[in-house]
């Protein structure tokens, strides 16, 4: 049995089939949806996950990623609310993943607009709201890299990181990626 299979015999052909189709489940950080989408995440090969995060980060809607990360709107903060170096780690991959794009602000974060601080350990998550959402609209690459990092390396992260819309575009673009790279694996 191959990797493919080995993945689709875990994760399941239904839920693949939930997920491409849009029917998945990520209101809740718990449910067996994020849970099902996180153990296809550590599973995958990096550099595929990387691709297809890349070409999701596209498709996010920029004010509704906005929304998402910025402290305050609709009475939320999941960056603020994470624990045990959560924010700092996300902070991390966010602005070393910039740096490696090495194109305008994002090889020098310090010129991110209104971004007070650059130092991962000290940001707060406003300080990090606003490098995922420059990171999202202007270097989609280099964002999709920094989910797929944090997703292999912490998927736990993952939810606050993008949230659901963004998780149910990711979740829909990695299923019909596996499902394609599946029909074409030899049985």
């Amino acid at each position: 049995m191959g990797l493919l299979q080995d993945i689709a015999a875990a994760i399941g052909d239904d839920k693949l089939k939930q997920f491409q189709q849009g029917e998945a489940d990520f209101e809740d950080q718990g449910s067996s949806d994020q849970k099902a989408l996180q153990d296809l995440i550590k599973r995958m090969n990096p550099k595929d996950l990387q691709d297809v995060l890349a070409k999701s980060a596209k498709q996010i809607d920029p004010q509704e990623y906005s929304d998402h990360v910025t402290p305050g709107v609709g009475d939320t903060d999941p960056l603020g609310q994470l624990k045990g170096g959560g924010l700092a780690s996300i902070a991390a991959v966010l602005l070393n993943s910039l740096k490696q794009a090495g194109s305008g602000a994002g090889s020098q974060p310090s010129k991110i607009p209104g971004l007070q601080n650059t130092d991962p350990s000290a940001m707060n998550s406003d300080d990090v709201a606003k490098v995922a959402r420059y990171a999202q609209e202007n270097h989609p690459d280099a964002f999709g890299k920094a989910a797929a990092e944090i997703g292999q390396q912490q998927p736990g992260l993952l939810h606050s990181f993008l949230g659901k819309s963004a998780m149910a575009l990711a979740a829909a673009a990695l299923a019909s990626h596996f499902i394609k790279m599946d029909r074409k694996s030899p049985k």
